[in-house]
């Protein structure tokens, strides 16, 4: 029996049109599962097939190896944070949280005396007695994870949770969500939009496009070595570099008209003469005299004007045109950038990645 979620060729059709196709996923007690996409992609929909909130179409959705798509919501050992928080206006916040519990007739003392200590866990202790509308957004999200950790689920869904909240909030809120998930041992999927998110609280990160899921790993690897193009595009702020380029038949790498390397290591996948798409992020390249240049062991040099300057405080992106695309090279923010200057850009090849010319881009 396996421990945890387990989703097996999960499909759900809203409308008789397909939002989810053949979905295959697993969280183990205790793990934190993010799932990213673009809108419509099907995150939310997949979040509320496993709380029995739409209906499964084919495949099948078990937890602790017990399948649970043919039984109604309130039997399924589920909980789920809803993005509005869907919090009680009328009800303080203590009541908010033992709410739950009361409803399952566990005795109000009891009730009480466990929200009262989710409470502390969420720095909530100084609020039970104030309603939602008294709450700022940073709190009222801790009183919705409260009361579905009181749930005790065996599994915990939480649907773009930190949304609502502005820039400075969600970094403590990412925080307290990892603290008290942990506590809980409750298999977590989560649902996000934010990519800093995703790579923060996941323990494996998935993708999804058009209700498929395109990779399901540790956030490091979908970074460094995404499934395919859509992957390395949809991941990464700005996204990384794609270059189509060409194996010609005496070794060299060829982008349009540029000449990059006389000699390549290229995959064994790749045949001489042929075309692919060469994967590197903005730090894979680099610009003269970077502290930030990685060591250089596999590289090739291209001629770029630059066109732009985007500050990020602790880097800065210097957007180049070379061959009449547009590229992104992270650099120091002290580099002193010219726009309009022309300058040599060195990329790394050490850590690039390689796509198959086909019409899904798999990475070779």
């Amino acid at each position: 029996m396996t421990a945890g979620l387990v989703l097996e060729n999960l499909s759900v059709a809203l409308g008789g049109k397909p939002v989810l196709r053949d979905v295959c996923l697993s969280a183990a007690p205790g793990e934190r599962v993010v799932l990213a996409g673009p809108s419509g992609s099907g995150k939310s929909t997949l979040l509320r097939a496993v709380a029995g909130l739409a209906a499964v179409e084919s495949g099948s959705i078990r937890i602790d190896g017990l399948r649970i798509d043919t039984l109604p919501s309130a039997r399924r050992d589920v909980a789920m944070m809803f993005q509005s928080y869907a919090l009680f206006p009328h009800l303080s916040v203590l009541d908010n949280l033992t709410f739950g519990l009361r409803a399952r007739g566990v005795v109000k003392t009891a009730a009480e005396a466990e929200a009262s200590a989710i409470a502390g866990t969420l720095g909530l202790a100084a609020l039970l007695a104030r309603k939602p509308a008294a709450l700022s957004g940073g709190e009222r999200q801790r009183v919705a994870l409260g009361r579905a950790l009181l749930r005790h689920p065996k599994v915990l869904l939480l649907d773009e949770p930190l949304s609502s909240l502005d820039t400075q909030l969600r970094g403590k809120a990412r925080a307290e969500i990892v603290r008290a998930h942990a506590a809980s041992q409750a298999a977590m999927l989560l649902v996000t939009h934010d990519q800093a998110e995703a790579m923060a609280l996941a323990d494996r990160l998935g993708i999804l496009k058009d209700g498929v899921l395109q990779q399901l790993a540790a956030p490091r690897e979908v970074y460094a070595r995404p499934a395919n193009r859509f992957v390395a595009q949809f991941l990464g702020s700005p996204a990384m570099n794609l270059f189509e380029v060409r194996l010609a038949l005496d070794g060299a790498l060829w982008w349009r008209q540029a000449r990059l390397k006389d000699h390549i290591a290229a995959p064994s996948a790749l045949a001489t003469g042929a075309g692919a798409t060469l994967g590197l992020r903005p730090e894979q390249l680099s610009l003269p005299g970077s502290r930030w240049a990685p060591a250089q062991r596999a590289v090739a040099t291209l001629q770029a004007r630059i066109t732009a300057v985007e500050a990020g405080g602790d880097h800065q992106i210097v957007w180049c045109e070379a061959e009449g695309e547009r590229i992104a090279v992270r650099t120091e923010p002290e580099w002193a950038a010219v726009v309009g200057d022309t300058v040599p850009v060195t990329l790394h090849l050490d850590a690039a990645c390689w796509f198959a010319p086909d019409g899904e881009g798999v990475l070779l």
